[in-house]
């Protein structure tokens, strides 16, 4: 009787046989998606951050089914104010510790500036942004106590050059490269990784999403007959991971990505703005055509 009290009163512990648990935004579709199928593989059970329920639980599913991995599912609409406190409140319920955080979540808008849409400019900086920030802080004090933790930002090689007709992206972009070096280097004490994944067009949802291109796409025939674009969203996301977690501070898949930055890194910004101008301009990515 009295063992029993006593083990009664005995406080709670950490599991410690739990698998380390990544967080990933944006993790229904795309390049989220992918990186939860791989951190998965790799061993990690899965925070999904996302809007859509429906696609969180059947990734949900996959992963229990394939890799033995735990998936939480947060759904959660990162344009809105309290969406952090939704997954603070989430990770306690759940008595969750990060062991790596994928900040991925974001849109594109295209067009001259003085035409798009400002409230649609504003969620992007939310997402792409805002909640960077907020959930880098929410995770790093746990990290820098257990002296390890990886953090990877998703920019873009637009992270290295300015965007004309995609003015707003491509600065939360450059924001998210250079907010991850700093990052990098002021916790490298504590030993936790820091990568900025710079991809360039990946076959995603994305770029129909944006309604990139200079046709649209107007039937599931046309979809189907499409051909894709750049690298896979695997591709991607295994050069990711693998980057984070060599420690690399910057990772640029593809040969053609990492010959743009080079490019884009040594021309006089004039010339690469009107240069990246008239490649978009052929792609469909302008005013006329969004």
């Amino acid at each position: 009787m009295i063992l029993s009290k006593l083990i009664n009163k005995a406080p709670k512990t950490f599991n410690t046989t739990r698998k380390p648990i990544a967080l990933i935004t944006g993790a229904s579709s795309g390049i989220g998606q992918a990186l939860s199928y791989h951190f998965a593989s790799k061993g990690y059970d899965i925070v999904t951050v996302a809007r859509d329920n429906q696609r969180l639980q059947e990734i949900k599913s996959i992963l229990l089914a394939k890799y033995n991995s735990q998936v939480y599912v947060c759904a959660v609409d990162l344009t809105k104010s309290n969406s952090i406190q939704i997954i603070k409140d989430f990770l306690i319920h759940e008595n969750l510790e990060i062991n790596a955080l994928v900040n991925n979540a974001g849109f594109g808008i295209h067009g001259s500036f003085e035409e798009t849409d400002l409230n649609s400019e504003i969620d992007m900086i939310q997402v792409q942004i805002n909640t960077t920030l907020a959930l880098t802080k929410l995770v790093l004090p746990m990290m820098q106590t257990k002296k390890s933790g990886y953090i990877l930002n998703v920019g873009s090689v637009y992270s290295f050059a300015p965007v004309p007709f995609q003015s707003v992206y491509g600065a939360c972009k450059s924001f998210l490269l250079s907010f991850s070096n700093s990052l990098a280097f002021e916790n490298k004490k504590y030993g936790i990784k820091v990568t900025a994944l710079c991809p360039g067009i990946t076959q995603t949802e994305f770029r129909m999403r944006s309604n990139v291109g200079r046709h649209k796409i107007s039937n599931k025939k046309s979809i189907k007959n499409s051909k894709p674009t750049g690298m896979s969203a695997e591709q991607v996301a295994e050069q990711g991971y693998n980057a984070l977690m060599k420690g690399d501070i910057i990772a640029i898949p593809g040969l053609t990505n990492r010959i743009f930055v080079q490019i884009a890194t040594h021309l006089p910004t004039s010339l690469l703005s009107s240069s990246l101008a008239l490649v978009n301009n052929f792609r469909g990515v302008n005013s006329k055509h969004t």
